[in-house]
């Protein structure tokens, strides 16, 4: 059912890098510390992969770079992501070095693993995670690439969840404006992780207060008082299945005046008798089993409801999206 994507195209080879006699670990010993230096060979200059603009104003560069995968010195055994990440309110070095601490301290199978990072003096700062070989999700729903079959989207949700619901079990972290499609990543199987950059929650609520966009993912309750929990990432997260099974965006102003706002045009067609043909992707045309497309819509229905209280926890979005995957 459904084709594979095209994979990428490779790129040419790069040239011959002197690999550290020694390599520089942080005081979290699982991340190692590259130079600019290193990232510039590594990153052939920093050849720009993608650009995502963030809705708190943040902006998050993606270089493909290559290094060894003992020394992690420039090399050509190990494919990585650099990301050069300017942020709105940008933190002190201290702040910053604390949040990469601790997302460095954080591992599961649904996060994509942060390997390293670099900040110079005067220089600017880096995170270096593991390079997901099929990109973001974003381009998959959104893109050129050929369909996604059913079977893999559901995948894609449960990894999500996961991702999602062990967060939320870390301190009680939460996404917010994170939790969007271009920070799904997708290795070479479809496994879905997330990228997880900012672990600060107090510098989040700052940042939060000078929100450019994205409202079309938040929770009625955050939209009117500011108000966050794990239940708005819930909302959030019901937006995002709506994204990923109807292959439209949650907000787009091209489209009628009636459909431009996702959620609010899905409603009516997510309540009584679930009329799935409106909301499923035509581009899987009858390709996906009815039942479990019924039983999507009211997950989601139940992720989006106004009420906070009445959402199901992530935990139990997780079970039902399992449940969905065996019908």
């Amino acid at each position: 059912m459904g084709n594979s994507l095209n994979p990428f195209k490779k790129q040419s080879p790069s040239i011959a890098y002197q690999p550290l006699l020694i390599p520089l670990i942080s005081e979290n010993e699982n991340l190692r510390v590259f130079s600019f230096k290193e990232l510039n060979k590594a990153t052939k200059k920093f050849k720009q992969e993608r650009v995502v603009e963030a809705d708190n104003g943040s902006v998050q560069r993606f270089y493909k770079g290559y290094i060894n995968e003992t020394t992690f010195a420039p090399s050509r055994t190990k494919t990585v992501s650099v990301v050069e990440y300017y942020q709105y309110h940008s933190p002190t070095l201290k702040e910053w070095m604390e949040e990469v601490k601790s997302i460095g301290q954080i591992s599961h199978p649904n996060l994509v693993k942060l390997l390293g990072y670099s900040c110079e003096e005067n220089e600017k700062r880096f995170l270096v995670f593991e390079y997901m070989q099929k990109g973001s999700l974003d381009r998959h729903i959104f893109g050129k690439e050929e369909v996604l079959p059913w079977e893999i989207r559901v995948k894609i949700a449960i990894g999500t969840a996961q991702g999602i619901e062990f967060l939320h079990s870390v301190r009680n972290s939460l996404l917010h404006v994170e939790l969007r499609l271009h920070n799904i990543m997708l290795d070479e199987q479809y496994n879905a992780k997330l990228l997880h950059l900012v672990s600060n929650q107090q510098r989040l609520e700052k940042e939060n207060r000078t929100i450019l966009g994205g409202f079309e993912y938040f929770a009625p309750e955050y939209a009117i008082s500011g108000h966050r929990g794990t239940n708005t990432d819930v909302y959030t997260f019901g937006v995002i299945l709506l994204e990923l099974f109807s292959g439209l965006k949650a907000l787009d102003t091209k489209r009628n005046r009636d459909k431009q706002k996702l959620a609010v045009w899905a409603e009516s067609f997510l309540s009584g008798n679930y009329n799935i043909r409106e909301i499923i992707d035509p581009r899987l045309g009858c390709d996906y089993p009815v039942n479990a497309a019924t039983q999507m819509c009211r997950l989601i229905k139940r992720c989006i409801e106004q009420d906070r209280r009445k959402r199901p926890s992530m935990q139990q979005v997780y079970v039902a999206l399992k449940e969905i995957c065996r019908d």
